[in-house]
């Protein structure tokens, strides 16, 4: 098969890999589509090292469909189409005990350790399969594990009834935060992002207002409607700037979710005396601890707009330009697909 493989900082290399075989409680995965993700340009450019194990197939938000089943595995048959929960955690530790394997230490995650959706085959506990009507196409599968992810810092939010939000960023993790909320009980919902295109997605996609950070007086304008601030702010940019710039923004009791993936490098400025004074919570959301049903079934209801974030697909052969080309796509793309079998 053919694969796409990470092989040190700046380089992922098209490879002749052979074909898994799945072992007892796997099954063998025929990849249909497979997203390309902040992480992965982060991995690729040395951002982010921890849990990665080189030389590694990247891909963790995977559109499959079930080639073969191995032993002991009940409920899933060939044929399938199927999402991939990525994180396997070791199911011994106090996390994995209590639920979450996503803040297991010792997590052995499908594009990070194991291979990932950048090939034609991978193999995935059956526990992590799930599948998903065939309606909902390539792009519903590419974002169920993202949605997954969201649904997760949306219950850690405890999202009161007629409060207000304001999302940094209208990437794909922006916009599937602005559908979740949009189905919510927020009273008033704003958006920031510099790129024109990104905005317009925005407003279609149900934010109320959308601003640009770097061209609108931010601070003004969330006032004139907000002037106590706002409930809850939830970063999608990853920036640490972003965040430094809208901390101000956050109402008395506010919170602020740390949603996006910042460089480890990177620093927030903030004032320990205001957030004090509003008794403010900061908190942050990662990978998804059990949520990717809910997900599967959240867009299979087709309440979530898929085919309006997934914007491109690419060939394999195309794969190091799109994880390494991941900040200048902006401009023109939001989520961009990788078909190994083109």
């Amino acid at each position: 098969m053919q694969g796409g493989v990470f092989t040190q900082v700046g380089r992922i290399e098209s490879r002749d890999l052979p074909i898994p075989q799945p072992q007892r409680g796997e099954v063998l995965l025929k990849v249909a589509g497979c997203g390309v993700c902040g992480t992965d340009h982060h991995i690729f450019d040395g951002e982010l090292t921890r849990g990665v194990a080189p030389p590694v197939v990247l891909g963790h938000e995977i559109a499959t469909r079930i080639e073969a089943v191995g032993p002991d595995v009940d409920g899933l048959t060939p044929g399938q189409f199927c999402a991939v929960d990525p994180v396997i955690g070791c199911g011994v530790c106090p996390a994995c005990r209590s639920a979450q394997p996503n803040l297991c230490n010792n997590t052995t995650t499908i594009g990070y350790k194991l291979n990932g959706g950048f090939a034609q085959f991978l193999t995935a506990p059956a526990r992590n399969v799930v599948p998903l009507d065939e309606s909902v196409g390539i792009a519903g599968a590419v974002l169920c594990e993202t949605l997954a992810c969201v649904l997760n810092g949306y219950d850690r939010l405890e999202f009161a009834a007629s409060s207000s939000a304001l999302i940094l960023g209208a990437g794909t993790v922006g916009l599937l935060w602005a559908q979740v909320l949009a189905n919510s009980p927020c009273r008033k919902l704003i958006q920031t992002e510099p790129v024109d295109y990104r905005r317009d997605k925005a407003a279609q996609l149900g934010a109320d207002l959308v601003l640009d950070p770097d061209a609108d007086a931010l601070s003004a304008r969330v006032r004139r409607d907000l002037p106590d601030g706002v409930d809850f702010i939830i970063d999608a940019t990853g920036s640490a700037d972003a965040i430094t710039q809208a901390l101000p923004l956050l109402a008395p009791a506010g919170t602020l979710m740390i949603f996006g993936v910042c460089p480890a490098h990177e620093r927030v400025q903030l004032s320990p005396y205001d957030l004090y004074e509003k008794e403010a919570k900061i908190i942050a959301s990662k990978m998804p601890p059990n949520t990717l049903e809910r997900s599967a079934r959240l867009i299979e209801s087709g309440r979530i707009a898929c085919d309006q974030i997934v914007t491109a697909t690419r060939p394999l052969g195309a794969l190091a330009d799109a994880v390494a080309g991941f900040v200048d796509n902006r401009q023109s793309q939001i989520k961009v697909a990788i078909d190994p079998w083109a």
